[in-house]
C-alpha cells in the first residue's frame, strides 16, 4: 500500500472507532452487558487495525514529515482531530463505567450491612426471633 491508501484507511478506521465509541456510550446507558461485550470486542479489533496502520505509515515516513507535506497536511489534521474526539469520548465512557462501579460497590456495602444487621436469635422459650435493623431499603 502507498501512503495515500494508508492514510485513507487510517482515517476510515478512526471514523469507525469514533462511531463505536458513540455506540458504546448508548450501550452503557442501556446497561446491556451482552451488547457491551460485543462492542468492546469490536473496539479492540478496530484499535488493533489502527495500530497496524500506524506501524505501516511509520515505515514510510515520520509524523513531522507528514504534517509538513502539503499533499497530506489537511488529512493529517483531520486524523489528529479524530484522534482527539476518540480520546475525549473514551474518557467520557470510562468515567461512566467508573461511576457505575462506584455505585455498585456502595450498593454491595449497603446489602452486606443489611444482612449483618438482620440476625436470627432465640427467645427465652427457644422460639426464633429475627432481629431486623433496616437501612431503609424498601422492596
Amino acid at each position: 500500500m502507498n501512503l495515500n491508501e494508508l492514510l485513507n484507511q487510517q482515517e476510515a478506521e478512526l471514523n469507525k472507532l469514533n462511531s463505536l465509541l458513540a455506540n458504546e456510550l448508548e450501550v452503557l446507558k442501556k446497561r446491556d452487558l451482552e451488547l457491551l461485550e460485543q462492542t468492546a470486542a469490536e473496539k479492540e479489533a478496530c484499535l488493533n487495525d489502527i495500530n497496524q496502520l500506524d506501524q505501516a505509515i511509520k515505515q514510510l515516513t515520520s509524523f513531522d514529515e507528514l504534517k509538513q507535506d502539503e499533499n497530506h497536511s489537511e488529512q493529517v489534521t483531520r486524523i489528529i482531530t479524530l484522534l482527539g474526539d476518540c480520546k475525549e469520548q473514551n474518557e467520557v465512557n470510562g468515567q461512566i463505567i467508573n461511576n457505575s462501579q462506584i455505585a455498585m460497590n456502595r450498593f454491595k456495602t449497603m446489602l452486606q450491612k443489611s444482612i449483618a444487621n438482620n440476625s436470627m436469635t432465640y427467645d427465652g422459650k427457644g422460639r426464633t426471633n429475627v432481629k431486623t435493623t433496616s437501612i431503609g431499603i424498601k422492596a
